[in-house]
């Protein structure tokens, strides 16, 4: 066991309050499979705690049941006096004291909470699947296929700039020795959105919340070949009307084109403006925008 592990361990084990793992609100395959894999590290350590998502969303409930997991099970609220451990996030706005932090999107501005660990991963599952190999704690086959199961959706197959080239190579190695069904992976990972779903729909797919300073921001996305303009105006109508309902300072809507290997950034503010950025590869809204989002906010605030 590490020296961290170890000042994890005692950490939770002294925690005053119910311990509570949560992801994100919206919960994704890699924020949910995170909750799951803490989870099984802290009944290795006799800790007990139990998961409380938000919203987990669809494809988190049908990749999931492959794996013999009941998401909805995993819903619930949190409680004032519960200690939280956030994964795959480092803000939280639900009720609870946060005590530990494990998340793989970069920030300037990290949480100052008992136990921090942001670091570059692909996904925040494999960081945590990681964590429980240091920890020396016996990790199960299963317990890898569902790490390499979030680190294939969370980077778009494998084709996002969030990972590395050798962590990418790493994970089709994993999931060939596993025995993992790389077709369905594929398929799940490329995840292109329906769009013939209302705009009302579009809009909101992936909807993440961030609070920077006394600002919020407001970010959701769609992966996509087939985007129009006449879609995508109906989009940007539906988001200016929310973003006036939430009094957002701005709202971050990305178009990733998994085809094209390309993403555009479309940032909308409430004088009606929208500024366009095109990146030539498949953009990380964790890795690559929201930082620069994060600082350009806090630099003008």
């Amino acid at each position: 066991m590490s020296e961290r592990t170890e000042n994890l361990r005692q950490l939770l084990s002294a925690a005053s309050g119910n311990i509570a793992v949560t992801g994100h609100d919206g919960a994704d395959v890699d924020s949910v499979i995170s909750c799951v894999l803490v989870q099984r590290l802290l009944a290795r350590w006799n800790i007990p705690c139990r998961i409380a998502l938000n919203a987990p969303d669809k494809q988190s409930r049908r990749v999931l049941e492959r794996f013999g997991i009941d998401v909805q099970a995993l819903e619930g609220e949190t409680k004032p006096d519960d200690c939280l451990i956030l994964v795959d996030h480092h803000q939280s706005a639900r009720p609870g004291k946060v005590i530990a932090c494990i998340d793989h999107h970069p920030t300037d501005y990290p949480p100052d909470d008992p136990y921090v660990q942001i670091e570059n991963s692909g996904a925040c599952a494999v960081m945590v699947l990681r964590l429980m190999q240091e920890a020396g704690v016996s990790v199960t086959p299963e317990d890898e296929r569902l790490a390499i199961a979030a680190l294939y959706l969370d980077t778009i197959a494998l084709r996002s700039a969030k990972i590395t080239k050798e962590e990418a190579a790493w994970g089709r190695s994993e999931a060939g020795r596993l025995g993992l069904d790389e077709a369905w992976l594929e398929k799940e990972g490329m995840g292109l959105t329906d769009m013939s779903l209302p705009a009302q729909t579009l809009a909101m797919l992936g909807k993440k919340r961030f609070q920077y300073g006394d600002r919020v921001v407001l970010s959701t996305y769609v992966q996509t070949d087939a985007m129009t303009q006449e879609k995508l105006d109906a989009i940007f109508g539906v988001l200016r009307r929310e973003m006036d309902k939430e009094q957002a300072a701005l709202w971050v809507f990305l178009v990733h084109d998994p085809r094209a290997v390309c993403t555009t950034q479309y940032n909308l503010t409430p004088d009606g403006a929208v500024e366009t950025t095109r990146y030539g590869y498949l953009a990380s809204r964790g890795k690559d925008v929201m930082p620069r989002v994060e600082r350009a906010m806090r630099k003008d605030g």
